[in-house]
């Protein structure tokens, strides 16, 4: 039976899969001393968010654990895997920060966890950054991104996903996270991110791709899976169609950099 907790983070539908694996750790962490339930609850993960790569990785990890029956590798994984994952993020930005040091203004959409922290750790180093959000309807992700922003201080404009080919030209880059890379290096990540690297490439503007080495897939393929459509819209009438699909493949031409862990 899954518990109330498990149950809220496996029907997020708003939270990038990098927080999504910090809230199942969390979980996980506190129920340790239960194997049973552990082992219930990574079948029950795997199957309603093993389609995102770095939940699956995440998962996979601990289940060998499990299977070790080792329960102290266990703790220590779980303890451990939260600092782990920030090393990962100061060893992203330390890539990008050269490429961000003269610039003070970014484009983004969605809400992403890397990029949350990436801009974080930015905005420590140039106050005067100011970031314009894509509210990521039906969703409304960026808004969520948005607020966080705002508590630490940063100047926010938040826009609508149709107006960020009038606002990609007034930003120095586009910097979005990915919740898969595919073996040929092209991403999958929410929707209106092509149309984002479109419009750089149109206004010559870089594109950045922050993501860590758990989203990287040997898979070669990726088939757009289509969500509630009630979402967009609840009307019914003949002859219309109502499509809702959250994310979409990028190129890999259309991608300034990568950076990862």
């Amino acid at each position: 039976m899954t518990s109330g907790k498990l149950n809220k983070i496996l029907s997020n539908k708003t939270l990038g899969s990098s927080e999504l694996v910090t809230l199942l750790n969390k979980y996980f962490l506190s129920i340790r001393n239960h194997p049973a339930q552990v082992k219930e609850s990574i079948k029950l993960a795997q199957k309603k968010l093993g389609h995102f790569e770095g939940v699956n990785s995440y998962l996979i990890e601990l289940n060998n654990c499990i299977k070790k029956r080792n329960s102290v590798k266990l703790t220590n994984f779980l303890k451990e895997y939260s600092k782990v994952e920030d090393e990962k993020i100061q060893i992203i930005f330390n890539k990008i920060y050269p490429a961000l040091k003269k610039m003070s203004s970014a484009i983004t959409l969605s809400r992403s966890g890397t990029v949350l922290s990436l801009l974080q750790l930015w905005y420590k180093k140039n106050k005067n950054l100011r970031v314009i959000v894509c509210e990521s309807r039906p969703k409304y992700e960026g808004r969520l991104l948005a607020k966080d922003l705002l508590k630490d201080g940063i100047k926010v404009q938040i826009i609508t996903d149709a107006m960020m080919g009038t606002y990609v030209s007034k930003v120095d880059l586009a910097i979005i996270g990915a919740d898969l890379v595919l073996k040929n290096k092209n991403i999958v990540n929410k929707i209106g991110s092509k149309s984002l690297a479109l419009f750089c490439r149109q206004s010559k503007k870089p594109f950045y791709v922050v993501t860590t080495r758990s989203k990287f897939s040997n898979r070669k393929n990726y088939e757009p899976k289509k969500e509630n459509s009630n979402e967009v819209w609840n009307k019914k009438a003949k002859n219309l169609e109502v499509s809702n699909i959250y994310f979409e493949e990028v190129e890999n031409k259309f991608i300034t950099k990568i950076f990862t862990d």
